[in-house]
Formats: C-alpha cells, sequence, structure tokens
C-alpha cells in the first residue's frame, strides 16, 4: 500500500509537472504571436488522509489553465489604438491635399498674377494681337491648374468614399466573426473553463474591430464581447451581429456618410458619434479638411472669375463691341435632403434657387437652410463653417454675397437644403473668349479738358463703373464758377445732371466716373465722348491688371486668398502630425504596459523551464524509488 501511495504521488508530481512545462513550452512557441497572453498552471493540492499518525498528503492536481489579463489595460490599449489610427489616417490625407495648393511657380497664387500681368502688357499694347493673345493664354492656365486642383479634391473624396466602404466591409467581416466565436466562447465557458486561446482571438478581434471605429466593449460572465458603436447601437451582442452600412449623406449625396442596420432598418451615424477608428478619421476628413479646402478654391475662382467678366463686360473689345463674359464656372447649388417630401414619381417638391449677388462678399463654407418654424415663409441659415446662424431670411435677402429665392413650392417646416455656394466654381472653370480680339481692353468712352480752358483741371482717369443705365453718348462737363459748380450737357445742351467739384472726389454720372486733377474755373468744360479707336484704349485693360491689389474675394486679393488658403491646409498639416506622433506614441506605449503585464516575457520563461524541468525530474525519480520499493516487496514475497 505504502508503495502504491508513493506511485500515485509521484505520477500525479510527474503530470502536474508535465502540464507546466507543456504550458510555458507553448509560452515561447507564442512568444510573438500577435494578441497571445501568457498562459499558467494552477495547482491545488488532491487533500489528506488520516492514517492513525496523522494526515498524509495524496499529492496535486491540475485545477485549469488560466491567463494573464489586465480589462482596464486592455481597455486602454483599444481606445489608444483606435485615436492613433483616425489621427494616423487624417495626416495621411491631409499630406495629399497640401499637393494641391503647392507654393512658388507652380502655385495658383502664382498662375493668377501672371493673368494679371498678361493684362499689363495688353494695357502697354492694346493694338498688340500678341499680347492679347499671351493673356488669354495665361487665362487658360489659370483656368487649367483650378479645374487641376478641383479634380484632386474630387479624387480625394472618392478616395475618401473606397476607403469607407472597404473600412466597412472590414468591421461587417469582423462583427460576424466575433459573434461566431462568442457562440464558441459560450459553450467552452460553460463546460467550467476559460478558453484561453478563444478569448485572446475575441479581444484581437475588438482591436481589429477598433482600428476601424471607436468601440465600446462589454464582457459578461460567460466571457462573451457585446461591441457598441456610435451613440450606444450594438454591433455585436452575444450570437448575434449587425452591419454597418457605407451610405450617401442625407443632405449632401457626394458625400459618405455611416449607417448601422439593426433588425433592416438603417439608422444614420452622425460623425462625431463615430469617432475615432480609420472610419471616423475619414470622416473628419471629409466633413472638415476637405470642404473647407474646396470651398477656399471655389471661393478663390468665383471671386476673381466673377470680376474679370464683370470688367470685360464694361469695356470694348477691337471691333468696337462691348465685351463678353472671360470665365464660365460652376455655379451654386442648393441640395435637397434625401428626407425631403417627394411627389408620385420620387421628385422632391419643394426647391429654392441660389443666385450670386456679390461675389467679393462670398464665405468659403456650405451653408443649411431650413423653413423658419416661428416666421412663416421666412428661412434659417446656418453657415457651417463656423455654425453662424441668420434668422429670420426672407425670400430674396442677401446673406454673406448670395440670395435665395424659393421655387414654386417653398420648403416646409422639416425640410432642409444644403446650399453649396462656391464648392462647383473650380471644377468647371473655362476660358469661354478664344479670339484675342475679343478682350476688351478699351474703355467705352473717353474724355479730355477743352483747350482753352482757364483753370488747370485735367482728367486723370474715365472709370467705368458699372454698365450704363442709358446708351453712352457725348456729353460736357461744364463749370459754372470757381467754386466747383457744374452741369453735366448732352450734345443739345440740356442739362442731365448738376453738383459741385471736391477735389479728390470723382464726377459720376450714368455708371461713370470722372476724375480730375488740379482746380477747374469759371467757363471751363471737360468733355466726354464714346470711344471711336477702341485699338488706341486701354483704360479697360489697366482696370484688370489693377485688380491683382483689388479685394475680390472676401477682403482679400488673389494672391493673400490663397496664400492664406496654403498657410491653413499647412497648419492642418502640421497640427495633423503632431496629434498622429502623440497618439502613436500613446498607442505604443498603452500596448507595451498590456504586454508587460499579459506578455510573454522569454527569461521569465527560461527560468520557470528550468524550474518546472527540476519538478519533473524530481517527481521521475519518486516514481522510480516508487518502483524500486515494489520490486523489493515483490522479491521478499518470493
Amino acid at each position: 500500500m505504502a508503495s502504491s501511495a508513493l506511485m500515485n504521488l509521484g505520477t500525479q508530481a510527474v503530470f502536474a509537472a508535465y502540464a507546466q512545462l507543456q504550458t510555458t513550452g507553448n509560452n515561447i512557441a507564442n512568444a510573438n504571436t500577435p494578441g497571445y497572453s501568457r498562459q499558467s498552471v494552477q495547482l491545488e493540492t488532491a487533500g489528506s488522509a488520516y492514517n492513525g499518525v496523522g494526515y498524509f498528503g495524496r499529492g496535486v492536481t491540475v485545477s485549469s489553465i488560466t491567463r494573464a489579463s489586465n480589462m482596464f489595460l486592455t481597455q486602454q490599449m483599444v481606445a489608444a489604438t483606435s485615436a492613433a489610427a483616425a489621427d494616423g489616417v487624417r495626416h495621411d490625407m491631409l499630406s495629399q491635399l497640401e499637393k494641391v495648393f503647392p507654393g512658388g511657380d507652380t502655385g495658383l497664387g502664382m498662375a493668377a498674377t501672371q493673368v494679371f500681368n498678361a493684362f499689363a502688357d495688353v494695357a502697354a499694347a492694346p493694338a498688340d494681337l500678341a499680347a492679347r493673345q499671351a493673356a488669354l493664354g495665361r487665362l487658360e492656365d489659370f483656368a487649367s491648374l483650378s479645374r487641376s486642383s478641383a479634380e484632386q479634391i474630387e479624387a480625394l473624396q472618392a478616395n475618401v468614399q473606397h476607403d469607407v466602404s472597404g473600412g466597412v466591409d472590414e468591421v461587417n467581416t469582423l462583427a460576424t466573426q466575433l459573434s461566431h466565436l462568442n457562440v464558441s466562447i459560450a459553450a467552452a465557458t460553460n463546460g467550467g473553463h476559460l478558453p484561453n486561446d478563444l478569448i485572446d482571438q475575441r479581444d484581437q478581434l475588438i482591436k481589429r474591430i477598433s482600428e476601424q471605429i471607436q468601440t465600446h466593449t462589454y464582457i459578461s460572465n460567460d466571457q462573451t464581447a457585446s461591441v457598441f458603436v456610435g451613440s450606444g447601437q450594438n454591433l455585436v451582442l452575444g450570437a448575434s451581429a449587425n452591419h454597418l452600412v457605407a451610405q450617401s449623406d442625407i443632405s449632401d449625396p457626394t458625400h459618405a456618410s455611416l449607417g448601422i442596420s439593426i433588425g433592416g432598418q438603417v439608422t444614420k451615424m452622425a460623425t462625431d458619434d463615430v469617432g475615432d477608428g480609420l472610419l471616423g478619421g475619414l470622416l473628419k476628413f471629409q466633413d472638415h479638411d476637405l470642404v473647407d479646402a474646396r470651398n477656399r478654391l471655389g471661393q478663390l475662382v468665383t471671386g476673381m472669375a466673377s470680376a474679370f467678366n464683370h470688367q470685360q463686360t464694361l469695356g470694348l473689345d477691337l471691333q468696337g463691341n462691348a465685351g463678353s463674359a472671360l470665365f464660365s464656372f460652376g455655379q451654386p447649388q442648393a441640395l435637397p435632403a434625401n428626407n425631403n417630401v417627394r411627389d408620385a414619381v420620387g421628385g422632391f417638391v419643394s426647391s429654392v434657387g441660389i443666385q450670386i449677388q456679390d461675389a467679393a462678399a462670398l464665405k468659403a463654407s456650405d451653408y443649411e437652410l431650413h423653413a423658419d418654424p416661428d416666421n412663416a415663409g421666412m428661412y434659417v441659415i446656418t453657415r457651417l463653417s463656423d455654425g453662424m446662424v441668420y434668422q429670420p431670411v426672407a425670400d430674396g435677402q442677401v446673406v454673406d454675397g448670395f440670395s435665395v429665392t424659393a421655387g414654386p413650392n417653398p420648403p416646409q417646416v422639416g425640410e432642409s437644403f444644403t446650399l453649396k455656394t462656391v464648392s462647383a466654381a473650380a471644377l468647371d472653370l473655362q476660358v469661354m473668349l478664344k479670339n484675342p480680339r475679343g478682350l476688351a481692353a478699351a474703355n467705352p468712352v473717353t474724355g479730355a479738358a477743352r483747350a482753352d480752358n482757364t483753370g488747370t483741371a485735367t482728367v486723370t482717369s474715365l472709370d467705368v463703373l458699372s454698365a450704363p443705365v442709358e446708351p453712352y453718348q457725348a456729353l460736357s462737363v461744364n463749370f459754372t464758377d470757381n467754386a466747383g459748380s457744374y452741369q453735366i450737357l448732352d450734345a443739345n445742351g440740356n442739362a442731365l445732371d448738376s453738383g459741385t467739384f471736391t477735389a479728390g472726389q470723382p464726377i459720376q454720372y450714368n455708371g461713370v466716373a470722372l476724375n480730375l486733377g488740379g482746380q477747374p474755373r469759371s467757363g471751363d468744360v471737360i468733355n466726354i465722348a464714346p470711344t471711336i479707336h477702341p485699338a488706341a484704349s486701354n483704360g479697360n485693360a489697366l482696370h484688370m491688371d489693377a485688380m491683382a491689389s483689388s479685394l475680390l474675394v472676401d477682403g482679400q486679393t488673389v494672391s493673400d486668398a490663397y496664400a492664406n488658403a496654403m498657410a491653413e491646409v499647412g497648419v492642418r498639416v502640421q497640427g495633423a502630425s503632431a496629434a498622429a506622433d502623440n497618439s502613436a506614441a500613446v498607442s505604443s506605449q498603452a500596448t507595451a504596459n498590456l504586454t508587460s503585464v499579459v506578455g510573454v516575457n522569454l527569461d521569465e520563461e527560461a527560468a520557470r523551464l528550468l524550474q518546472y524541468q527540476q519538478g519533473y525530474q524530481a517527481a521521475a525519480k519518486l516514481l522510480q524509488t516508487a518502483q524500486t520499493m515494489l520490486d523489493t516487496i515483490l522479491n521478499l514475497a518470493r
């Protein structure tokens, strides 16, 4: 009996040591396996038995194989991974966006400067067809570069949509795998022991999901994971998995957005609810950085193209005709929300139109329009770039340089429109004029002081401020006293207007501003007449050249507007780079902290290997001793 008990003790000791060696060997084998958590053997005594002189131990049993874990550090690691993914992808996308706004000779600012310089050459030689053709070439260069920049922005938008779709597919695949894994984990856990490798797989799947979208996870008593996204929608709940949906934004079909399908019903997820992860980073880049860049470019193009078109129409071409528009560009759009009321065939019932009233006052922003619930027939317009709210806004009222006019069926309360005032301008920018003779370099009117004037007044400039209310005709400005009083007479001597000249202030009539130097005296006359020889006039070309210093883009020159756009993108890139570096460092540290607790340390495992090997050898020696004793007893019994 004694040798039998000793044999039993040795057998249990050998099995326990073998289990420890096997587990340690598995740790060593998986030391570099992603997501693997260190496992260890849990031993407990087999109890003892009383034999009259005391209690003798019955040996050891293996109670379970456990895995090292730390829920707090795991959650920290998952959150840090999600943040690093969002910051990293936004930095990557911004680095690509920065290339749309290059500096130096390749930038749109330089292209605009070359346009202005070309019109300075036209002003120097208004009849020179070569100078005129060169000006058209510079206009084409500006338009081509604007379109190219816009196309790069739209390519980035397409990349966002593609990557969002790919990320959604990956999340859905991982969510399905996790729901299946939950079934296996629950079955194994209910059997009395934790399936360590399956739990490692569970945590690894959760980490991979969090790389795509920010998650909140709850681990139940049976070790199954429930994963929630957005504002609390369940992506995985036990054995069931819902699916993310990549879809067009309800307010802007050109933008990607996320929804989640639960029971066949798709619920839209706001970008702020998506949070971090690659999907969150992509959507934030799209909704903020890309929109702002598109609007900055469109604002610049709209301001410059509108100014040139306006100035062109004020002058005369070489044939003496009023100038035609130089540019065509993408017009403002009012996009109805997808949930607006539709008719029987699916068309939207209500509509609004946008008209640019002052291109120089346009902001680099989209807007959202709602019917004002407190004022019938009025609207609430929100500037999306900064949240500025205009309320109430009447039909046709000007806001930030544009006006909105309701269609036959105005928007109803609960309906909304996204107003895109400048975002489409650059993509469709074209030079309409192809004939260099069509450049309206000449002023439509000329002015000169009569030779027999006795005062010192001279014509310094004759500026056309707007299209004439009446056709141009021969006029004379007659001064009636030495104090500057004057009358404007037509060719028949009929008085058309009167006033008093003040030095430094122009005399204005019929859209024309007459600027004088010196001081007129009583009886002096300034003659104004329609231009007869447009090839000899450069007044309008001078105005086009002077637009280089005009505030054409929301209180800025074109060059300054481009420099500010370029600087803004650069600042965002720098900020995103710092954020990406910081979050990557935090993620790396969080992973290191978790690994230090649950990961495999090869030095420690090597030490344990020696310890368990010695235990195994000692247990084997115990078995050998028991066998020797049994053999001796058997020999004595013969």
